[in-house]
Protein backbone atom coordinates (compact mmCIF):
# COMPACT_ATOMS: atom_id res chain seq x y z
CA UNK A 1 0.00 0.00 0.00
CA UNK A 2 1.08 3.53 -0.66
CA UNK A 3 2.32 5.54 2.26
CA UNK A 4 -0.44 7.76 3.65
CA UNK A 5 0.76 11.32 4.15
CA UNK A 6 -0.80 14.13 6.14
CA UNK A 7 -1.54 16.67 3.46
CA UNK A 8 -2.40 20.32 3.22
CA UNK A 9 -6.10 21.00 2.61
CA UNK A 10 -8.23 23.97 1.66
CA UNK A 11 -11.84 24.55 2.52
CA UNK A 12 -13.94 23.80 -0.53
CA UNK A 13 -16.59 26.36 -1.33
CA UNK A 14 -19.87 24.45 -1.05
CA UNK A 15 -23.43 25.77 -0.67
CA UNK A 16 -26.96 24.38 -0.86
CA UNK A 17 -30.27 25.84 -2.04
CA UNK A 18 -33.62 24.29 -3.00
CA UNK A 19 -34.20 26.93 -5.67
CA UNK A 20 -31.28 26.40 -8.04
CA UNK A 21 -27.52 26.84 -8.07
CA UNK A 22 -24.69 28.72 -9.78
CA UNK A 23 -20.99 27.84 -9.66
CA UNK A 24 -18.40 29.98 -11.45
CA UNK A 25 -14.78 31.04 -11.15
CA UNK A 26 -15.71 34.53 -9.83
CA UNK A 27 -17.82 35.42 -6.81
CA UNK A 28 -19.20 38.47 -8.63
CA UNK A 29 -20.32 36.35 -11.57
CA UNK A 30 -21.76 33.68 -9.25
CA UNK A 31 -23.80 36.26 -7.36
CA UNK A 32 -24.96 37.74 -10.68
CA UNK A 33 -26.28 34.38 -11.83
CA UNK A 34 -27.92 33.65 -8.48
CA UNK A 35 -29.66 37.04 -8.44
CA UNK A 36 -31.06 36.34 -11.90
CA UNK A 37 -32.50 33.02 -10.69
CA UNK A 38 -33.93 34.73 -7.64
CA UNK A 39 -35.81 37.34 -9.69
CA UNK A 40 -37.45 34.65 -11.84
CA UNK A 41 -34.95 33.97 -14.60
CA UNK A 42 -34.21 30.43 -15.71
CA UNK A 43 -30.87 28.62 -15.86
CA UNK A 44 -30.08 30.06 -19.30
CA UNK A 45 -30.73 33.64 -18.13
CA UNK A 46 -28.50 33.02 -15.11
CA UNK A 47 -25.75 31.28 -17.11
CA UNK A 48 -25.65 34.04 -19.72
CA UNK A 49 -25.56 36.74 -17.03
CA UNK A 50 -22.74 34.92 -15.23
CA UNK A 51 -20.84 34.35 -18.48
CA UNK A 52 -20.93 38.02 -19.46
CA UNK A 53 -19.93 38.93 -15.91
CA UNK A 54 -16.95 36.54 -16.02
CA UNK A 55 -15.68 38.49 -19.03
CA UNK A 56 -15.52 41.52 -16.72
CA UNK A 57 -14.26 40.06 -13.46
CA UNK A 58 -12.08 37.28 -14.87
CA UNK A 59 -10.72 39.08 -17.96
CA UNK A 60 -7.62 36.89 -18.11
CA UNK A 61 -9.77 33.90 -19.13
CA UNK A 62 -12.79 35.05 -21.15
CA UNK A 63 -14.76 37.98 -22.48
CA UNK A 64 -16.49 39.53 -25.46
CA UNK A 65 -13.38 38.91 -27.56
CA UNK A 66 -13.39 35.13 -27.10
CA UNK A 67 -15.51 32.05 -27.74
CA UNK A 68 -18.06 30.10 -25.68
CA UNK A 69 -19.29 26.49 -25.75
CA UNK A 70 -22.46 25.31 -24.01
CA UNK A 71 -24.18 22.09 -22.98
CA UNK A 72 -27.86 22.51 -22.18
CA UNK A 73 -30.53 20.32 -20.59
CA UNK A 74 -33.78 22.05 -21.41
CA UNK A 75 -37.22 21.28 -19.94
CA UNK A 76 -40.25 22.50 -21.87
CA UNK A 77 -43.83 21.27 -21.37
CA UNK A 78 -42.40 18.15 -19.73
CA UNK A 79 -40.26 17.48 -22.80
CA UNK A 80 -36.59 17.11 -21.82
CA UNK A 81 -33.87 17.63 -24.42
CA UNK A 82 -30.09 17.76 -24.35
CA UNK A 83 -28.07 19.71 -26.88
CA UNK A 84 -24.67 21.33 -27.24
CA UNK A 85 -23.88 24.63 -28.90
CA UNK A 86 -20.52 24.89 -30.62
CA UNK A 87 -19.64 28.56 -30.34
CA UNK A 88 -16.21 28.29 -31.92
CA UNK A 89 -14.63 31.50 -33.16
CA UNK A 90 -13.61 31.78 -36.80
CA UNK A 91 -10.42 32.62 -38.68
CA UNK A 92 -10.61 35.81 -40.76
CA UNK A 93 -11.71 35.22 -44.35
CA UNK A 94 -8.75 37.24 -45.64
CA UNK A 95 -6.26 34.54 -44.54
CA UNK A 96 -4.12 33.13 -47.35
CA UNK A 97 -3.30 29.45 -46.55
CA UNK A 98 -0.33 29.62 -48.94
CA UNK A 99 1.30 32.48 -47.05
CA UNK A 100 1.15 31.46 -43.44
CA UNK A 101 3.90 32.47 -41.01
CA UNK A 102 6.43 29.83 -39.99
CA UNK A 103 5.11 29.82 -36.43
CA UNK A 104 1.63 30.47 -35.02
CA UNK A 105 0.97 34.08 -34.09
CA UNK A 106 0.13 34.27 -30.38
CA UNK A 107 0.49 37.92 -29.34
CA UNK A 108 -0.92 41.12 -30.72
CA UNK A 109 -4.00 42.09 -32.67
CA UNK A 110 -3.16 39.79 -35.61
CA UNK A 111 -3.45 36.77 -33.30
CA UNK A 112 -7.20 37.11 -32.92
CA UNK A 113 -10.03 35.26 -34.62
CA UNK A 114 -13.59 36.57 -35.06
CA UNK A 115 -15.07 36.68 -31.54
CA UNK A 116 -18.11 34.44 -31.10
CA UNK A 117 -19.00 34.85 -27.42
CA UNK A 118 -21.52 37.68 -28.03
CA UNK A 119 -23.24 35.60 -30.73
CA UNK A 120 -23.29 32.40 -28.66
CA UNK A 121 -24.53 33.96 -25.43
CA UNK A 122 -26.94 36.23 -27.30
CA UNK A 123 -28.40 33.33 -29.27
CA UNK A 124 -28.79 31.15 -26.16
CA UNK A 125 -30.60 33.93 -24.35
CA UNK A 126 -33.01 34.85 -27.13
CA UNK A 127 -33.79 31.17 -27.77
CA UNK A 128 -34.22 29.92 -24.20
CA UNK A 129 -34.19 32.90 -21.83
CA UNK A 130 -37.14 34.44 -19.98
CA UNK A 131 -35.88 37.82 -18.79
CA UNK A 132 -34.94 40.79 -20.99
CA UNK A 133 -31.45 41.03 -22.41
CA UNK A 134 -30.98 44.26 -20.49
CA UNK A 135 -31.74 42.54 -17.17
CA UNK A 136 -29.29 39.77 -17.97
CA UNK A 137 -26.48 42.17 -18.95
CA UNK A 138 -26.97 44.59 -16.06
CA UNK A 139 -24.71 42.75 -13.53
CA UNK A 140 -21.80 42.77 -16.00
CA UNK A 141 -22.37 46.46 -16.78
CA UNK A 142 -22.30 47.30 -13.08
CA UNK A 143 -19.22 45.18 -12.43
CA UNK A 144 -17.35 46.99 -15.20
CA UNK A 145 -18.36 50.52 -14.11
CA UNK A 146 -18.30 50.07 -10.33
CA UNK A 147 -15.16 47.93 -10.46
CA UNK A 148 -14.14 44.64 -8.86
CA UNK A 149 -11.39 43.72 -6.42
CA UNK A 150 -8.35 42.12 -8.01
CA UNK A 151 -7.58 38.74 -6.44
CA UNK A 152 -4.19 37.49 -5.37
CA UNK A 153 -4.26 34.97 -8.23
CA UNK A 154 -5.04 37.67 -10.79
CA UNK A 155 -2.24 39.86 -9.46
CA UNK A 156 0.20 36.97 -9.85
CA UNK A 157 -0.96 36.35 -13.42
CA UNK A 158 -0.58 40.01 -14.39
CA UNK A 159 2.87 40.07 -12.81
CA UNK A 160 3.80 36.84 -14.60
CA UNK A 161 2.73 38.20 -17.99
CA UNK A 162 3.77 41.84 -17.51
CA UNK A 163 6.58 41.72 -20.09
CA UNK A 164 4.03 40.72 -22.75
CA UNK A 165 1.27 43.02 -21.54
CA UNK A 166 2.69 46.05 -23.32
CA UNK A 167 -0.51 47.21 -25.01
CA UNK A 168 -1.28 50.78 -23.77
CA UNK A 169 -4.98 49.95 -23.44
CA UNK A 170 -4.19 47.00 -21.17
CA UNK A 171 -1.75 49.11 -19.16
CA UNK A 172 -4.43 51.76 -18.56
CA UNK A 173 -6.71 49.15 -16.96
CA UNK A 174 -4.47 46.64 -15.13
CA UNK A 175 -1.43 48.78 -14.26
CA UNK A 176 -0.79 51.84 -12.13
CA UNK A 177 2.35 53.95 -12.43
CA UNK A 178 3.82 51.30 -14.70
CA UNK A 179 3.33 48.46 -12.19
CA UNK A 180 0.68 45.73 -12.02
CA UNK A 181 -2.25 46.48 -9.75
CA UNK A 182 -1.98 44.81 -6.36
CA UNK A 183 -4.33 42.24 -4.93
CA UNK A 184 -7.25 44.11 -3.40
CA UNK A 185 -7.02 47.04 -5.80
CA UNK A 186 -10.19 47.95 -7.67
CA UNK A 187 -10.24 47.36 -11.43
CA UNK A 188 -12.41 49.87 -13.30
CA UNK A 189 -13.38 49.24 -16.93
CA UNK A 190 -15.44 52.22 -18.14
CA UNK A 191 -15.06 51.44 -21.86
CA UNK A 192 -16.18 47.86 -21.36
CA UNK A 193 -19.13 49.10 -19.34
CA UNK A 194 -20.12 51.41 -22.22
CA UNK A 195 -19.83 48.53 -24.71
CA UNK A 196 -22.02 46.25 -22.62
CA UNK A 197 -24.56 49.02 -21.95
CA UNK A 198 -24.83 49.73 -25.66
CA UNK A 199 -25.37 46.02 -26.35
CA UNK A 200 -28.08 45.98 -23.69
CA UNK A 201 -29.93 48.78 -25.51
CA UNK A 202 -29.31 47.80 -29.12
CA UNK A 203 -29.04 44.02 -28.82
CA UNK A 204 -26.07 41.67 -29.12
CA UNK A 205 -26.02 41.86 -32.94
CA UNK A 206 -24.70 45.41 -32.67
CA UNK A 207 -21.35 43.80 -31.85
CA UNK A 208 -21.23 42.56 -35.46
CA UNK A 209 -23.40 44.98 -37.42
CA UNK A 210 -23.66 48.29 -35.57
CA UNK A 211 -21.76 50.97 -33.71
CA UNK A 212 -19.66 48.47 -31.74
CA UNK A 213 -18.55 46.79 -34.97
CA UNK A 214 -17.56 50.23 -36.35
CA UNK A 215 -15.20 50.77 -33.41
CA UNK A 216 -13.96 47.19 -33.73
CA UNK A 217 -13.05 47.61 -37.40
CA UNK A 218 -11.55 51.03 -36.76
CA UNK A 219 -9.19 49.45 -34.23
CA UNK A 220 -8.33 46.61 -36.63
CA UNK A 221 -7.48 49.04 -39.43
CA UNK A 222 -5.51 51.33 -37.14
CA UNK A 223 -3.33 48.50 -35.79
CA UNK A 224 -3.11 46.34 -38.91
CA UNK A 225 -5.43 43.60 -37.68
CA UNK A 226 -6.80 40.84 -39.92
CA UNK A 227 -10.53 40.97 -39.15
CA UNK A 228 -12.60 42.88 -41.70
CA UNK A 229 -16.16 44.17 -41.82
CA UNK A 230 -17.03 41.18 -44.00
CA UNK A 231 -15.86 38.87 -41.19
CA UNK A 232 -18.12 40.53 -38.63
CA UNK A 233 -21.10 40.80 -40.96
CA UNK A 234 -21.17 37.01 -41.29
CA UNK A 235 -22.24 36.54 -37.69
CA UNK A 236 -20.65 33.41 -36.10
CA UNK A 237 -23.88 31.89 -34.82
CA UNK A 238 -23.28 28.81 -32.64
CA UNK A 239 -23.70 25.43 -34.32
CA UNK A 240 -26.19 23.11 -32.64
CA UNK A 241 -24.71 19.62 -32.28
CA UNK A 242 -25.82 16.35 -30.73
CA UNK A 243 -24.32 15.56 -27.35
CA UNK A 244 -21.69 12.83 -27.18
CA UNK A 245 -22.92 9.99 -24.96
CA UNK A 246 -20.79 7.81 -22.75
CA UNK A 247 -21.37 5.44 -19.86
CA UNK A 248 -19.29 4.68 -16.78
CA UNK A 249 -20.18 1.71 -14.58
CA UNK A 250 -23.82 1.95 -15.61
CA UNK A 251 -24.07 5.73 -15.23
CA UNK A 252 -24.65 7.69 -18.43
CA UNK A 253 -22.89 10.94 -19.20
CA UNK A 254 -23.52 13.56 -21.86
CA UNK A 255 -20.49 15.57 -22.93
CA UNK A 256 -19.15 17.76 -25.72
CA UNK A 257 -18.48 16.21 -29.17
CA UNK A 258 -15.81 17.45 -31.59
CA UNK A 259 -14.47 20.10 -31.73
CA UNK A 260 -14.51 19.63 -27.95
CA UNK A 261 -12.62 17.00 -25.97
CA UNK A 262 -15.51 14.79 -24.91
CA UNK A 263 -14.03 11.91 -26.93
CA UNK A 264 -10.95 11.92 -24.72
CA UNK A 265 -13.03 11.99 -21.54
CA UNK A 266 -15.19 9.07 -22.70
CA UNK A 267 -12.14 7.00 -23.69
CA UNK A 268 -10.45 7.64 -20.35
CA UNK A 269 -13.55 6.51 -18.46
CA UNK A 270 -14.03 3.49 -20.74
CA UNK A 271 -10.43 2.49 -20.02
CA UNK A 272 -10.73 2.98 -16.24
CA UNK A 273 -13.95 0.96 -16.21
CA UNK A 274 -11.87 -2.15 -16.91
CA UNK A 275 -10.23 -1.80 -13.50
CA UNK A 276 -11.82 -2.60 -10.16
CA UNK A 277 -12.88 0.43 -8.07
CA UNK A 278 -10.28 -0.45 -5.40
CA UNK A 279 -7.57 -0.20 -8.05
CA UNK A 280 -8.61 3.41 -8.55
CA UNK A 281 -8.22 4.19 -4.87
CA UNK A 282 -5.32 6.62 -4.20
CA UNK A 283 -4.15 4.15 -1.54
CA UNK A 284 -3.18 1.77 -4.35
CA UNK A 285 0.57 2.12 -4.95
CA UNK A 286 0.06 2.09 -8.74
CA UNK A 287 -2.89 4.49 -8.78
CA UNK A 288 -0.99 7.42 -10.27
CA UNK A 289 0.66 5.26 -12.95
CA UNK A 290 -2.67 3.76 -13.95
CA UNK A 291 -4.23 7.20 -14.38
CA UNK A 292 -1.19 8.58 -16.20
CA UNK A 293 -1.22 5.75 -18.73
CA UNK A 294 -4.96 6.03 -19.36
CA UNK A 295 -4.72 9.81 -19.75
CA UNK A 296 -1.79 9.69 -22.11
CA UNK A 297 -3.34 6.99 -24.30
CA UNK A 298 -6.52 9.03 -24.79
CA UNK A 299 -4.76 12.32 -25.48
CA UNK A 300 -2.33 10.73 -27.94
CA UNK A 301 -5.21 9.16 -29.83
CA UNK A 302 -7.10 12.47 -29.96
CA UNK A 303 -4.00 14.31 -31.16
CA UNK A 304 -3.03 11.75 -33.81
CA UNK A 305 -6.54 11.22 -35.14
CA UNK A 306 -8.19 14.63 -35.32
CA UNK A 307 -11.79 14.77 -36.50
CA UNK A 308 -13.67 17.31 -38.59
CA UNK A 309 -16.47 18.35 -36.22
CA UNK A 310 -18.94 18.75 -39.10
CA UNK A 311 -18.34 15.17 -40.29
CA UNK A 312 -18.30 13.46 -36.89
CA UNK A 313 -22.08 12.82 -36.68
CA UNK A 314 -21.92 10.88 -39.96
CA UNK A 315 -19.17 8.51 -38.81
CA UNK A 316 -20.49 5.02 -38.14
CA UNK A 317 -17.27 3.78 -36.54
CA UNK A 318 -16.66 6.03 -33.53
CA UNK A 319 -13.80 3.83 -32.30
CA UNK A 320 -12.33 6.35 -29.88
CA UNK A 321 -15.44 6.10 -27.67
CA UNK A 322 -15.91 2.38 -28.27
CA UNK A 323 -15.60 0.20 -25.17
CA UNK A 324 -13.76 -2.57 -27.03
CA UNK A 325 -11.12 -0.07 -28.11
CA UNK A 326 -10.70 0.95 -24.46
CA UNK A 327 -10.49 -2.69 -23.39
CA UNK A 328 -7.35 -3.20 -25.49
CA UNK A 329 -5.75 -0.15 -23.87
CA UNK A 330 -6.69 -1.34 -20.39
CA UNK A 331 -5.30 -4.83 -21.09
CA UNK A 332 -1.97 -3.34 -22.11
CA UNK A 333 -1.89 -1.13 -19.01
CA UNK A 334 -2.61 -4.13 -16.75
CA UNK A 335 0.35 -6.04 -18.17
CA UNK A 336 2.66 -3.10 -17.56
CA UNK A 337 1.35 -2.53 -14.03
CA UNK A 338 2.06 -6.16 -13.17
CA UNK A 339 5.72 -5.72 -14.02
CA UNK A 340 5.93 -2.36 -12.30
CA UNK A 341 4.61 -3.80 -9.06
CA UNK A 342 7.28 -6.51 -9.07
CA UNK A 343 10.48 -4.84 -10.21
CA UNK A 344 11.83 -1.85 -12.15
CA UNK A 345 10.67 -2.07 -15.72
CA UNK A 346 11.67 0.81 -17.99
CA UNK A 347 9.08 1.50 -20.66
CA UNK A 348 10.12 2.49 -24.18
CA UNK A 349 10.18 6.20 -24.72
CA UNK A 350 7.17 7.17 -26.10
CA UNK A 351 -1.06 24.43 -23.80
CA UNK A 352 -4.57 27.33 -22.88
CA UNK A 353 -6.66 29.30 -20.43
CA UNK A 354 -10.39 29.00 -20.00
CA UNK A 355 -13.22 29.34 -17.50
CA UNK A 356 -16.28 27.21 -16.79
CA UNK A 357 -19.63 27.81 -15.14
CA UNK A 358 -22.43 25.43 -14.16
CA UNK A 359 -26.02 26.50 -13.50
CA UNK A 360 -29.26 24.68 -12.66
CA UNK A 361 -32.73 25.99 -11.90
CA UNK A 362 -35.79 24.67 -10.06
CA UNK A 363 -37.52 23.87 -13.36
CA UNK A 364 -34.96 21.21 -14.28
CA UNK A 365 -32.93 23.27 -16.76
CA UNK A 366 -29.17 22.76 -16.52
CA UNK A 367 -26.45 24.71 -18.34
CA UNK A 368 -22.70 24.27 -18.55
CA UNK A 369 -20.68 26.92 -20.41
CA UNK A 370 -16.95 26.77 -21.01
CA UNK A 371 -15.56 29.94 -22.53
CA UNK A 372 -12.12 31.25 -23.32
CA UNK A 373 -9.84 33.79 -24.97
CA UNK A 374 -7.29 30.96 -25.44
CA UNK A 375 -4.11 31.74 -23.45
CA UNK A 376 -3.99 33.85 -20.28
CA UNK A 377 -5.03 37.38 -21.32
CA UNK A 378 -5.55 36.11 -24.87
CA UNK A 379 -3.54 38.11 -27.40
CA UNK A 380 -2.34 40.40 -24.58
CA UNK A 381 -4.15 43.19 -26.46
CA UNK A 382 -7.38 45.04 -25.69
CA UNK A 383 -9.86 46.50 -28.16
CA UNK A 384 -9.35 50.24 -28.06
CA UNK A 385 -12.54 52.08 -27.18
CA UNK A 386 -14.34 48.82 -26.35
CA UNK A 387 -12.43 47.48 -23.36
CA UNK A 388 -12.23 43.72 -23.89
CA UNK A 389 -9.26 41.44 -24.56
CA UNK A 390 -8.87 40.06 -28.06
CA UNK A 391 -8.43 36.29 -28.13
CA UNK A 392 -5.33 34.63 -29.62
CA UNK A 393 -6.99 31.61 -31.24
CA UNK A 394 -4.88 32.10 -34.38
CA UNK A 395 -2.31 30.13 -32.40
CA UNK A 396 -4.68 27.16 -32.01
CA UNK A 397 -4.59 26.13 -35.67
CA UNK A 398 -2.27 23.74 -37.50
CA UNK A 399 0.16 25.67 -39.71
CA UNK A 400 1.99 22.80 -41.43
CA UNK A 401 -0.32 20.01 -42.61
CA UNK A 402 -2.95 21.07 -45.14
CA UNK A 403 -4.80 17.78 -44.59
CA UNK A 404 -5.21 18.43 -40.87
CA UNK A 405 -8.84 19.24 -39.91
CA UNK A 406 -7.58 22.26 -37.99
CA UNK A 407 -5.28 23.64 -40.69
CA UNK A 408 -5.56 27.42 -40.84
CA UNK A 409 -7.94 28.30 -43.68
CA UNK A 410 -10.29 31.26 -44.22
CA UNK A 411 -13.27 30.86 -41.89
CA UNK A 412 -11.69 27.87 -40.14
CA UNK A 413 -12.58 27.00 -36.56
CA UNK A 414 -9.76 26.42 -34.05
CA UNK A 415 -9.15 23.27 -32.06
CA UNK A 416 -10.73 23.12 -28.61
CA UNK A 417 -10.42 21.00 -25.47
CA UNK A 418 -13.68 21.92 -23.73
CA UNK A 419 -15.84 19.19 -22.21
CA UNK A 420 -18.81 20.47 -20.20
CA UNK A 421 -20.38 17.26 -18.94
CA UNK A 422 -23.66 16.14 -17.39
CA UNK A 423 -23.42 12.90 -15.40
CA UNK A 424 -26.54 10.84 -14.63
CA UNK A 425 -27.44 8.49 -11.81
CA UNK A 426 -28.09 4.83 -12.58
CA UNK A 427 -31.84 5.50 -12.39
CA UNK A 428 -31.55 8.05 -15.17
CA UNK A 429 -31.90 11.25 -13.13
CA UNK A 430 -29.22 13.93 -13.68
CA UNK A 431 -26.58 13.85 -10.95
CA UNK A 432 -24.18 16.69 -11.67
CA UNK A 433 -23.08 19.24 -14.23
CA UNK A 434 -19.36 19.90 -14.21
CA UNK A 435 -16.63 21.38 -16.33
CA UNK A 436 -13.16 22.88 -16.05
CA UNK A 437 -10.60 25.10 -17.74
CA UNK A 438 -7.12 23.79 -18.50
CA UNK A 439 -6.70 22.98 -22.21
CA UNK A 440 -5.83 19.26 -22.58
CA UNK A 441 -6.02 18.92 -18.78
CA UNK A 442 -9.81 19.37 -18.91
CA UNK A 443 -10.63 15.75 -19.79
CA UNK A 444 -8.17 14.32 -17.27
CA UNK A 445 -9.40 16.64 -14.51
CA UNK A 446 -13.05 15.73 -15.05
CA UNK A 447 -12.23 12.01 -15.24
CA UNK A 448 -10.59 12.15 -11.81
CA UNK A 449 -13.58 13.87 -10.22
CA UNK A 450 -16.04 11.43 -11.84
CA UNK A 451 -14.12 8.32 -10.78
CA UNK A 452 -13.79 9.57 -7.21
CA UNK A 453 -17.56 10.13 -7.02
CA UNK A 454 -18.55 6.87 -8.74
CA UNK A 455 -15.80 4.47 -7.60
CA UNK A 456 -14.90 5.77 -4.16
CA UNK A 457 -18.29 7.15 -3.17
CA UNK A 458 -16.80 10.54 -2.34
CA UNK A 459 -18.97 13.61 -2.10
CA UNK A 460 -18.60 16.14 -4.89
CA UNK A 461 -16.69 18.60 -2.71
CA UNK A 462 -14.21 15.95 -1.53
CA UNK A 463 -13.69 14.71 -5.09
CA UNK A 464 -12.97 18.21 -6.38
CA UNK A 465 -10.62 19.12 -3.53
CA UNK A 466 -8.55 15.91 -3.79
CA UNK A 467 -4.99 15.94 -5.25
CA UNK A 468 -4.72 15.72 -9.05
CA UNK A 469 -2.28 14.72 -11.72
CA UNK A 470 -2.10 15.03 -15.48
CA UNK A 471 -0.19 13.05 -18.09
CA UNK A 472 0.11 14.60 -21.53
CA UNK A 473 1.16 13.30 -24.91
CA UNK A 474 4.84 14.13 -24.29
CA UNK A 475 5.17 11.71 -21.39
CA UNK A 476 5.36 14.34 -18.64
CA UNK A 477 3.26 13.93 -15.51
CA UNK A 478 2.24 17.04 -13.62
CA UNK A 479 1.31 16.12 -10.06
CA UNK A 480 0.29 18.22 -7.07
CA UNK A 481 2.82 18.18 -4.26
CA UNK A 482 0.20 16.90 -1.81
CA UNK A 483 0.55 13.58 -3.63
CA UNK A 484 4.22 13.91 -4.49
CA UNK A 485 6.35 11.49 -2.44
CA UNK A 486 9.24 9.10 -3.02
CA UNK A 487 7.22 5.94 -3.86
CA UNK A 488 5.03 7.82 -6.34
CA UNK A 489 8.02 9.51 -7.96
CA UNK A 490 9.91 6.22 -8.27
CA UNK A 491 6.99 4.32 -9.79
CA UNK A 492 6.17 7.02 -12.33
CA UNK A 493 9.83 7.34 -13.31
CA UNK A 494 10.13 3.56 -13.77
CA UNK A 495 7.07 3.78 -16.01
CA UNK A 496 8.90 6.06 -18.41
CA UNK A 497 7.29 9.33 -17.30
CA UNK A 498 9.04 12.58 -16.50
CA UNK A 499 7.55 13.98 -13.32
CA UNK A 500 6.96 17.68 -12.80
CA UNK A 501 5.74 18.71 -9.35
CA UNK A 502 3.11 21.42 -9.08
CA UNK A 503 1.79 23.43 -6.15
CA UNK A 504 -0.57 21.95 -3.57
CA UNK A 505 -3.62 23.44 -5.29
CA UNK A 506 -2.20 24.02 -8.72
CA UNK A 507 -3.68 26.61 -11.10
CA UNK A 508 -2.34 24.37 -13.87
CA UNK A 509 -4.49 21.37 -12.97
CA UNK A 510 -7.88 22.80 -13.76
CA UNK A 511 -10.67 24.40 -11.76
CA UNK A 512 -13.90 22.41 -11.59
CA UNK A 513 -17.14 24.34 -11.18
CA UNK A 514 -19.97 21.91 -10.49
CA UNK A 515 -23.60 21.68 -9.49
CA UNK A 516 -25.10 18.53 -7.97
CA UNK A 517 -28.78 18.14 -8.77
CA UNK A 518 -31.50 16.75 -6.49
CA UNK A 519 -33.33 13.54 -7.32
CA UNK A 520 -36.70 15.12 -6.61
CA UNK A 521 -38.20 18.58 -6.83
CA UNK A 522 -37.87 20.45 -3.55
CA UNK A 523 -34.64 18.78 -2.46
CA UNK A 524 -31.59 21.06 -2.34
CA UNK A 525 -29.06 21.68 -5.07
CA UNK A 526 -25.40 21.61 -4.09
CA UNK A 527 -22.87 23.96 -5.65
CA UNK A 528 -19.13 23.34 -5.42
CA UNK A 529 -16.31 25.66 -6.46
CA UNK A 530 -12.77 24.37 -6.87
CA UNK A 531 -10.34 25.83 -4.29
CA UNK A 532 -7.59 26.05 -6.95
CA UNK A 533 -8.81 29.45 -8.16
CA UNK A 534 -11.18 32.25 -7.22
CA UNK A 535 -14.47 30.44 -7.70
CA UNK A 536 -17.63 30.40 -5.63
CA UNK A 537 -21.08 28.84 -5.60
CA UNK A 538 -24.37 30.44 -4.68
CA UNK A 539 -28.09 29.63 -4.84
CA UNK A 540 -31.15 31.86 -4.48
CA UNK A 541 -32.56 32.42 -1.02
CA UNK A 542 -36.05 32.44 -2.51
CA UNK A 543 -37.90 32.64 -5.83
CA UNK A 544 -40.64 35.00 -6.86
CA UNK A 545 -43.97 33.42 -5.96
CA UNK A 546 -45.00 32.97 -9.59
CA UNK A 547 -41.92 30.87 -10.26
CA UNK A 548 -42.38 28.33 -7.46
CA UNK A 549 -43.22 24.81 -8.63
CA UNK A 550 -46.69 23.55 -7.72
CA UNK A 551 -46.81 20.30 -5.77
CA UNK A 552 -49.13 18.82 -8.38
CA UNK A 553 -46.72 19.40 -11.25
CA UNK A 554 -44.72 16.41 -12.61
CA UNK A 555 -41.26 15.87 -11.18
CA UNK A 556 -38.89 17.56 -13.62
CA UNK A 557 -35.93 15.73 -12.11
CA UNK A 558 -37.42 12.35 -13.00
CA UNK A 559 -35.50 9.64 -14.83
CA UNK A 560 -34.66 10.34 -18.44
CA UNK A 561 -34.51 7.51 -20.96
CA UNK A 562 -31.28 8.65 -22.49
CA UNK A 563 -30.85 5.42 -24.46
CA UNK A 564 -33.66 6.45 -26.81
CA UNK A 565 -31.73 9.54 -27.86
CA UNK A 566 -28.47 7.84 -28.74
CA UNK A 567 -27.64 7.62 -32.41
CA UNK A 568 -25.84 4.35 -31.85
CA UNK A 569 -24.91 2.01 -28.99
CA UNK A 570 -21.99 3.08 -26.86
Amino acid sequence: MKEVLKRESKKVKTVKSPYGMVSTASSVATEAGSSILQKGGNAVDAAVAAAFCLGVTEPQASGLGGQSMALLRHVSDNDISLVVYDGSSRAPFGINPNRLPAKPVKDGIRATTVPSTPATLGYLHETYGKLSFKEVLNPAICAASDGFKLSELQHKLINREKERLVDPVVRSVLFKNGKPLNAGDTVYQPKLSETLAYMAEEGWRDFYLGRISDLFIEDMMKRNGLISRADLSQIPYPIQRDVLWGEYRGQALATFPPPGAGRALVQILNTLENFEPEELDPANQLYEVLLAMAFRAALIKRERFPIDADLYPQLTDKWMVDKQSALSIATRIKKLLKYLAEEPYPLPPTSGETTHLSVADADGNVVGITQSIELVFGSKTMAEGLGFFYNNYMGAFDYKDMMHPNYLVPGGRPASSVAPTLLFRKNGTPLMMLGSPGSERIATTLAQVITRVVDLGQGLAEAIEAPRLHAGTKGTVAIEKRDYNAPVLETLTRSGFKVKPRGAYSFYLGCVQAVELPQKTGEPFTGVADPRRDGSACGPEYLQASELKKASEPDIFGARKYQEQKEEPI
